[in-house]
């Protein structure tokens, strides 16, 4: 099945901004590094930047996980069940992954909120705190996006092949 172009821009600007991340994150450890060691000077904001780059990689590497389908998953118990107790599992098991993101993404939410509300800062950059806590707001509605389309594929795969194991998907 082909992807619309909504999609494929999506996939790409997730990658993107992951790939941009990384690099950043490279850069910057390999300055202060390079400053510290060689130079005997310390760079006062590259551990807050280094920080809210890694947490920032870690929320966008959730949802592109469940896009790959790249998480680890534990089906041993599973594997006792008949193949039509397996798929309903593994409906159940995205449905308690995404109630755990609402549940993640209602409580940030509320933690970024009184961050704001406060106007707390980083200590070297004067940064909003607040642009580090969004990152799980953004990156568990992702992986809901994410879940939603993987659950969508399950399901159409499902008719097309009767044979799906259940470590293709979520567990």
């Amino acid at each position: 099945m082909k992807d619309n172009i909504f999609i494929k821009i999506f996939n790409h600007i997730e990658e993107t901004l992951l790939s941009a991340a990384f690099i950043a994150m490279t850069l910057i450890c390999f300055i202060q590094v390079i400053t510290r060691y060689i130079l005997h000077f310390s760079l006062p904001w590259s551990e807050e930047v280094l920080r809210a780059l890694f947490v920032w990689s870690s929320c966008l590497g959730i949802s592109i996980a469940f896009r790959t389908k790249s998480h680890m998953g534990v089906d041993a118990v599973v594997n006792l069940f008949p193949r039509k107790a397996k798929f309903a599992l593994s409906i159940i098991s995205y449905l308690i992954v995404i109630a755990f993101c609402v549940i993640m993404i209602y409580f940030s939410a509320g933690v970024t909120w009184k961050q704001i509300a406060t106007q707390q800062t980083t200590i070297a950059l004067r940064m909003p705190i607040a642009y580090v806590s969004i990152s799980l707001v953004v990156g568990f509605s992702l992986t809901i996006i994410r879940i939603i389309q993987a659950l969508i594929d399950d399901i159409k795969n499902r008719k097309d092949n009767e044979e799906m194991h259940i470590s293709e998907g979520l567990l």
